[in-house]
Order: structure tokens, then C-alpha cells, then sequence
């Protein structure tokens, strides 16, 4: 009798909970009915009443509102605050728009570099419009060294999440998208310069140096960079022998998934060790973040979790902490540190 009474009050407290839970989404709903009405006045109010009770999105759309002067008198220093709460408890827009005002000095000093971080952070997250923004920023030096390279890495992840002015920006830069919005690897070059004629190509230096002089330069070879180790490498003597054979399993798994090309069933064997603490899981997810592989390519989190093995002194962690380390500026490494302060336990699972 006792366990039938518990199991009632049980689920009594869940129908209470799911109750609260649509009514404050029919409130929020209200809010938005009135805004696209007109009413901001009324909008403001609700989403008011909600954001005191910690919604985030509440949050979000009344800073919007008193960054606008939008229903209620213009104050861009409580909307700078609304956002930033929203933000630090992990809404990925608010994120964006801390950054949007840290850019223009609304509501708080004018900050370029912690907009870059910002912009970093959401962009990590997925957030389209925070890595076109982050890419202008890269694109024109501000607030963070001028990089072109991880510009246009940031406008394609932005087009592969279909962001239209992305796909846009890159087709006017001359680069060939599909129609996932990724983009299309130019054709190989030809192997020889009999080749490059035979298919109406126009000789290059070499070419019209050759048989001109006995000492002319031979061509080089580009050699591949170092990408340090591969995720499904062997597991190092050293880390096996401190390894529980539980764990030790958890991680051949992953390794034998790996080799059989399922990236993404070792990244997720991989994951689940990693926020139990494993260092060589951490390890692996690192690299399969660097690489892409599994997953969206994201360096931050490969920095995340590579930082995680470094601490408990993984011996293979630090060189390629230290590789991916000198790929980041300052702020997004200030950004990667954040996550690592952040309880491993509640990384989010990789989709």
C-alpha cells in the first residue's frame, strides 16, 4: 500500500510538472501573438513575467525589446545584462547577440575581442549567423588577427547549415557549391605538362623554363601536413596498463568501429567514456572533433577535450593539445578553456 501511495504522489507531481510546463509555453505563446500584433507593450509584459522565472527565450525576446525601446522605455544596459544571463546559462542566440552588442558598445564598453569570443562560442554551437559574423570578423582583422583561411572555413560551415548569404558570399567568390550548400573540391590538376596542353592548358613557369638552361629548377613536391595521430590508432602500452579492463574494452570498441569506417558509432562509443573521465577516449574524441570526422569539424571542442586528457596526464595528449592549440586565436582558446571548466559529465553528446 505504501509503494501505491509514493507511486500516486509520483505521478501526481509529474502531471503538475508537465502542467506548469504548457501553460508557461502557452504564455510565451501569448507573448509572441501579441508582439506580431503590434502589442509589444503587452508582449513585454508577459515575457516579463516569464523571464523572472528563468526562461531563457523569455530572457532573449525582453532584452530584444528593451534594446529596441520596443513597448517599454529603451534600456540597452538591462538588455546587455538579460542577454548576458541568458547566454551564460547556454542559449546559443543570446550568445550571438552578446557578442552583437559587445561589437557596437551597446549597453556595455565597446569590446571587439570578447565579441569574437562570443561569436566563437555560438558558432560552436551550430549558430549560422554567429559563424558568418565570426568570418567578417576574421575577413577584416577586427578584434582578432586577420585570417582568411578560417573565414571562409566559417562562411562554408554557415553554407552547409543552408545560411544563405554564406552559400551566396562563396558562389561570389568563385567556389562551386551542390545542393547541400557544400563545396565542390575543385578537379585534379593534371599529372604532367603534356597533359595540361593536350587539355588546352597554358604552360606554366616550369614549363617555359625547361630546356632553356641545364640548371632549371625541378619542381617541388608538396609534402602533407603532420596531422599528428589518427583517432583509431592502437591504444599506447603506457595507457593500457592504468586502463580498468572495462574501460580498456570501451575503448577497443571504439578503435574496432573506427577501422570499420563507422566514425560516427566510435565517436559515440568514444563520447560516452570521455564524460566518465577516460583520458584515451578524451583523447580520441579530440581528434575526431579536429578531423571532422563523425561529427561537424569544431577545433574548440577538439581543444576541449584533448585539454580534459592533458590534465590527467594522457602521455600522447600534450603534442596534440599543443598542434591544435597554435590553429586557435587567443579568443577562441579562451573560449575552449571555458568548456573545460564546465563539468565533463555534462558535455553534450555529439548528434
Amino acid at each position: 500500500m505504501r509503494h501505491f501511495f509514493a507511486l500516486a504522489a509520483l505521478t501526481l507531481l509529474s502531471a503538475c510538472a508537465t502542467n506548469i510546463v504548457a501553460e508557461k509555453a502557452s504564455r510565451f505563446d501569448q507573448g509572441v501573438a501579441a508582439y506580431d500584433a503590434g502589442d509589444h507593450a503587452t508582449a513585454y509584459r508577459i515575457w516579463d513575467e516569464l523571464a523572472r522565472d528563468n526562461d531563457l527565450a523569455a530572457m532573449r525576446n525582453v532584452a530584444q525589446l528593451l534594446r529596441q525601446g520596443k513597448g517599454v522605455a529603451k534600456d540597452t544596459k538591462r538588455a546587455f545584462k538579460l542577454y548576458m544571463d541568458a547566454a551564460e546559462k547556454g542559449l546559443v542566440t543570446a550568445m550571438a547577440n552578446v557578442g552583437d552588442m559587445y561589437l557596437s558598445g551597446e549597453g556595455v564598453e565597446k569590446n571587439a575581442e570578447a565579441a569574437a569570443a562570443w561569436y566563437a562560442r555560438a558558432a560552436t554551437a551550430g549558430l549560422s549567423l554567429a559563424q558568418w559574423k565570426l568570418a567578417e570578423m576574421y575577413e577584416s582583422g577586427n578584434g582578432i588577427p586577420r585570417d582568411p583561411d578560417r573565414a571562409r572555413s566559417l562562411l562554408e560551415r554557415a553554407a552547409r547549415n543552408g545560411y544563405a548569404p554564406a552559400q551566396a558570399k562563396l558562389k561570389a567568390m568563385g567556389v562551386t557549391l551542390n545542393e547541400y550548400g557544400e563545396v565542390v573540391p575543385p578537379p585534379p590538376a593534371p599529372e604532367n605538362a603534356d597533359a595540361a596542353h593536350e587539355d588546352g592548358g597554358k604552360p606554366g613557369l616550369f614549363d617555359r623554363i625547361v630546356g632553356n638552361s641545364s640548371s632549371a629548377p625541378k619542381p617541388i613536391t608538396p609534402q602533407p601536413a603532420a596531422r599528428g595521430m589518427s583517432p583509431g590508432d592502437p591504444i599506447s602500452p603506457d595507457v593500457i596498463s592504468k586502463l580498468a579492463q572495462s574501460d580498456l574494452t570501451t575503448v577497443y570498441a571504439g578503435v574496432a568501429a573506427y577501422g570499420k569506417n563507422d566514425k560516427k558509432a566510435a565517436l559515440s562509443i568514444w563520447h560516452s567514456a570521455a564524460v566518465r573521465g577516460i583520458s584515451d577516449a578524451q583523447l580520441r574524441v579530440g581528434l575526431m572533433y579536429e578531423r571532422g570526422e563523425g561529427v561537424p569539424q569544431d577545433a574548440i571542442e577538439a581543444y576541449r577535450w584533448l585539454r580534459h586528457a592533458v590534465t590527467q596526464g594522457h602521455p600522447l595528449a600534450i603534442a596534440e593539445l599543443a598542434r591544435i592549440s597554435a590553429k586557435l586565436a587567443p579568443a577562441e582558446r579562451a573560449i575552449g578553456e571555458s568548456l573545460v571548466r564546465e563539468p565533463v559529465a555534462k558535455a553534450k553528446k555529439p548528434d
